[in-house]
């Protein structure tokens, strides 16, 4: 047990290669629990960091400051790690690092804390079969970042920040399950204006009480006449682009048993920045269905199509 005494920071490494930090408890820090300072292949495992001693819903959590794990390095392994209390839970500035099994309860978003935080310059880091209690991730880098098979519940959420740069590139993020308090907060969010999407996968998430966002979205438009129009701004991540559509048009009335009907020409009559029309030449009662893609393109084919702007951050009410 390492008690900091509100004093300074843990554990230090400066270049470290092939350390191994395990079975700690860190407390009372006023800085860093554990910071790794370039180097590389440092594991993290099996300890419980926090500024203080508490079981969560504290009524100081507005006060916590510091940073529990701060990677400044490539390379390494944070696996079944608990965070209580910090500012931030982990914040990587390094490249090629995974974090597995981590349970960060740290400060909640709501009172302004992180839970991880992927700073600019951190690209091809991995956060797998992570617990995100009441505190989400940041990636102010969304650069071939993956983030799967974690839990988010009380709200929590994935921020992504466009940035100067406002690339969104190799992200993946699915198979989550996010749960909240039926406050409508989307699972994902983006902030600033993302000016180039490139092989980004948002999809597949499960989400209770939250607003689910995704890179995929399929809808179905039922109704008499000669009109019918589908809003996706709702569902898709980036709404400011509406790409790669395909419809289908079924008409039940009109089928090839009935030899004298003639079945409506239809075609894409408008795309928006958040809804698709497709028309027919005569009235009729249908049901159109939309597939929209807008998770791979090209850099030709990204020049003045995604420009996002944030409405700004949605936040449900704080547990406590």
């Amino acid at each position: 047990m390492l008690d900091c005494n509100y004093r300074g920071g843990g554990i230090l490494l400066l270049n470290p290669i092939r350390i191994t930090i395990s079975d700690c408890y860190i407390t009372h820090f006023s800085s860093v629990g554990i910071s790794v300072h370039k180097g590389h292949e440092t594991f993290i495992h099996n300890s419980f960091l926090g500024q203080h001693i508490t079981v969560g819903g504290d009524p100081q959590e507005s006060n916590f400051s510091g940073t529990a794990i701060r990677l400044d390095s490539n390379d390494n392994d944070v696996t079944d790690v608990v965070i209580f209390s910090a500012q931030i839970g982990i914040e990587v500035l390094g490249q090629a690092n995974i974090m597995k099994g981590v349970h960060c309860y740290n400060k909640a978003t709501g009172w302004g804390g992180t839970g991880i935080m992927i700073k600019k310059g951190a690209t091809q880091n991995r956060i797998i079969g992570c617990y995100m209690d009441y505190t989400g991730i940041v990636l102010e880098e969304s650069n071939r970042i993956t983030i799967s098979n974690s839990y988010f519940l009380g709200d929590a959420f994935i921020l992504l920040k466009a940035g100067t740069s406002g690339t969104a590139f190799g992200l993946s993020i699915v198979d989550n399950i996010f749960t909240g308090s039926d406050h409508g907060v989307p699972i994902v969010q983006a902030q600033g204006t993302f000016s180039l999407v490139k092989q980004t996968r948002v999809d597949d998430n499960s989400a209770a009480g939250m607003a689910l966002r995704s890179t995929r979205a399929r809808v179905s438009v039922s109704g008499s006449g000669n009109s019918w129009t589908a809003d996706l701004s709702h569902v898709l991540l980036f709404p400011g682009a509406v790409a790669h559509v395909q419809y289908s048009f079924y008409t039940p009335q009109l089928n090839a048993t009935n030899a004298t009907a003639t079945f409506p020409q239809h075609a894409l009559q408008s795309i928006t920045a958040t809804s698709i029309t497709v028309v027919s030449d005569q009235p009729v009662d249908a049901v159109v269905s939309f597939s929209v893609d807008q998770s791979s393109y090209g850099d030709n084919e990204m020049q003045n199509i995604y420009h996002v702007t944030s409405p700004g951050l949605q936040m449900a009410p704080l547990k406590h």
